[in-house]
C-alpha cells in the first residue's frame, strides 16, 4: 500500500536519534537499547492496526443507535453504520487475524476504556458532512468516513490522552497511525478484495534496515564523524556541542557515507528539518553549517558515492 515515504522515514530518523540519545545518556548495552527501539515501532504498527478496530467499533456502536432513529429520519449514524467502505474493512482477514493473535483490543477498549458513544454523540449534534443527502454512493461513503475521521477522531481528546497513557511515543506515533488510517481508507475501492494487505510499517523489511543500519553504522563510526565535525568546526572542542546536536551532524554524515541511494540534499533538508523540533535556533544555523562544509569536504576527496544526484 502506498504510504509517503518521506514521511515514514523521518519517523524512523528521529525513532533512531532518540534511543541514540537514550544509549549516550544511559550508557547500556547498544544492541539492548536497539531492541527497545524496535520494539517501539512494533507499538506503531499495534496503534495503527487498534485505530482500523476503532472505526470497526464505533461503527457497532452505531448500529445499536440507529435502531431509535425514525427510519424516515436523516441521520449521520446512519453513514455510519451502513457505511460500504466499512463494510469491506471489517472483512479484512489480515484486521481479523491481528486481532485474535495479538488481543489488542482488550487493553484499548476494556472496561473504563474508550467509550465509543463520544465518537457517536459528536456527529449526532452537529450538521455536518452535507447529511441531507439522501443518495448514497461508494465515493461518497469513502469521503464521508474520511471527513469524518479527520474531524471527530483525530481531534478526540479521550483518545488522545488514553493513547498518550498508553504508548510510551504516544503522541508523535498517533500522528504517523491517523495518517496510515487515511491512506488505509483511501485506498479501498468497491473492488477491492476481503484479503488485500494492510500498510506494513516495515514495507518488506526496507525500513527496518533502513533504521537498524542508521543506528548501527552511526554508534561504530562515530569517531570518524566526530573527527570530521571537530575539524570542520575549526578544532572546536566536540564536547562542547551539545549531544542532541551532535548526534543529530552523526546521523547525517552516516548518511553521507554509509547510504548511497539517498541524495546528500535530501538527507540535509530531513536534518535540518529534525534539528527544527529538537534544537535551538542557533543549533539550527550550526547544524546546517557544519553539514553544508562536511559534505563538500567528503565530496571534493571522493568519499561520497551517491546512486541518485547530489547537492548542485
Amino acid at each position: 500500500m502506498p504510504f509517503k515515504k518521506m514521511l515514514i522515514r523521518r519517523y524512523f530518523r528521529i525513532r533512531s536519534l532518540q534511543f541514540l540519545y537514550a544509549q549516550h545518556l544511559s550508557k547500556m548495552d547498544s544492541s539492548k537499547v536497539e531492541e527497545n527501539m524496535l520494539r517501539s515501532i512494533d507499538e506503531l504498527h499495534d496503534l495503527y492496526i487498534s485505530l482500523l478496530h476503532l472505526i470497526l467499533k464505533i461503527r457497532d456502536k452505531a448500529l445499536k443507535i440507529n435502531r431509535l432513529i425514525p427510519k424516515n429520519k436523516i441521520s449521520p449514524v446512519r453513514r455510519i453504520a451502513y457505511n460500504s467502505v466499512i463494510k469491506i474493512l471489517s472483512n479484512n482477514k489480515y484486521l481479523l487475524e491481528y486481532d485474535y493473535k495479538k488481543k489488542i483490543l482488550k487493553k484499548f477498549y476494556g472496561k473504563n476504556k474508550i467509550d465509543m458513544f463520544f465518537f457517536i454523540k459528536e456527529i449526532q449534534e452537529s450538521s455536518f458532512l452535507d447529511i441531507q443527502e439522501s443518495n448514497s454512493s461508494f465515493e461518497k461513503d469513502k469521503n464521508f468516513l474520511i471527513k469524518y475521521y479527520k474531524n471527530f477522531v483525530i481531534p478526540n481528546k479521550k483518545l488522545v490522552e488514553y493513547i498518550e497513557d498508553l504508548y510510551i511515543n504516544g503522541s508523535n506515533d498517533l500522528y504517523i497511525a491517523h495518517m496510515m488510517v487515511c491512506k488505509t481508507l483511501q485506498f479501498i475501492q468497491l473492488s477491492t478484495p476481503k484479503n488485500f494487505k494492510l500498510y506494513n510499517v516495515y514495507r518488506n523489511d526496507e525500513n527496518k534496515k533502513f533504521i537498524v543500519s542508521l543506528y548501527r553504522n552511526t554508534i561504530f563510526h562515530k569517531r570518524e564523524f566526530n573527527e570530521l565535525i571537530s575539524n570542520i568546526s575549526n578544532n572546536w572542542n566536540i564536547e562542547r556541542i551539545a549531544i542532541i546536536d551532535l548526534i543529530i551532524l552523526q546521523m547525517a554524515i552516516c548518511e553521507f557515507l554509509y547510504f548511497p541511494n539517498i541524495p546528500p540534499k535530501a538527507t540535509m533538508n530531513e536534518y535540518i528539518e529534525i534539528a527544527k523540533i529538537f534544537c535551538m535556533d542557533k543549533s539550527k544555523t550550526f547544524i546546517n553549517g557544519i553539514l553544508d562544509q562536511v559534505f563538500k569536504l567528503l565530496h571534493k576527496n571522493n568519499k561520497i558515492f551517491k546512486v541518485g544526484k547530489g547537492l548542485k
